[in-house]
């Protein structure tokens, strides 16, 4: 049998010692990096990405929710409020509360029978009342008229008379004026003088006055009332007109639809009268 060098010859094995090692040394740990490498920088973007999107998607989540419970609550307060509370009443109720709508019914169609009833007196005094202005607004008018202090117009007559020689006087005037109020003249005016109850005449060598102021001819007359009735009474026989003729003065007499009269006379209070109480 071989036997190696360690072996002695007399089958006693030797063994050598044990040649020292080096004593191993601790692999260096490397230090941590005071920035990520770019591949894990990248991988913490996403991160964060993913729980960006992740948070609003939660949120919706909880508003969807909210909405839903608020629809939910609006559905039932409206439904509660559409509620018949005569659902709820028994039969005996219900006849209770008929009893009484037709008690209010009955009072109030009293009460409307009242107030119609007062309407219609109201209507009626204000009728009254009405028609009592519109105759005392006619019998001012009228007043005023007869007066001569309003401006008049109206259908009647006007007669031109021109006296070349100043034959006339005042007689033929106060004649003429006569017979217009006679025969239905509401307002006289003589060549730019209103005439009313108190107008007078009168005359001299020069010729005639009205009301204290000259005229002189032509004399033009305008009358406003009843042209026909007017002018059939100027020339009747031995009337104004005629008379006038007569004297050498030349009488014109035209109907017409439209007269008017612009001059006013000034109201004179009256002197003596005064009006009764009685």
């Amino acid at each position: 049998m071989t036997t190696s060098p360690e072996e002695h010859s007399d089958g006693v094995e030797t063994h050598e010692p044990p040649t020292p090692q080096a004593p191993e040394t601790d692999p260096q740990v490397p230090e941590p990096e005071s920035e990520p490498a770019p591949g894990r920088r990248r991988r913490l973007w996403t991160r964060i990405g993913r729980a960006s999107v992740a948070a609003p998607r939660a949120m919706h989540v909880l508003l969807l929710v909210i909405c839903l419970f608020l629809g939910t609550a609006l559905v039932t307060q409206v439904r509660s409020q559409r509620h018949d509370p005569l659902e709820t009443l028994k039969q005996e109720d219900l006849v209770i509360l008929l009893g009484e709508l037709d008690e209010r019914e009955k009072v109030l169609r009293a009460e409307r029978a009242e107030l119609q009833t007062r309407l219609d007196q109201l209507r009626r005094a204000a009728d009254q009342r009405s028609a009592a202005d519109e105759a005392v607004r006619k019998t001012t008018e009228l007043a005023r008229v007869n007066a001569g202090t309003v401006p008049v117009t109206g259908q009647g007559v006007q007669v031109t008379v021109i006296d070349k020689d100043n034959a006339l006087g005042a007689t033929q005037f106060v004649m003429a004026l006569g017979e217009l109020r006679n025969a239905g003249a509401e307002a006289v005016e003589l060549n730019g003088v209103r005439l009313t109850s108190r107008a007078y005449f009168s005359s001299d060598a020069r010729g005639v006055l009205v009301n204290g102021q000259r005229i002189s001819s032509p004399y033009v007359w305008k009358i406003i009332g009843p042209a026909k009735t007017i002018a059939a009474a100027l020339e009747i026989q031995a009337g104004s007109a005629a008379q006038m003729r007569a004297k050498g003065a030349q009488v014109d007499i035209l109907e017409s639809e439209r007269i008017k009269i612009d001059s006013v006379a000034t109201a004179q209070p009256p002197a003596w009268a005064v009006p009764s109480n009685n």
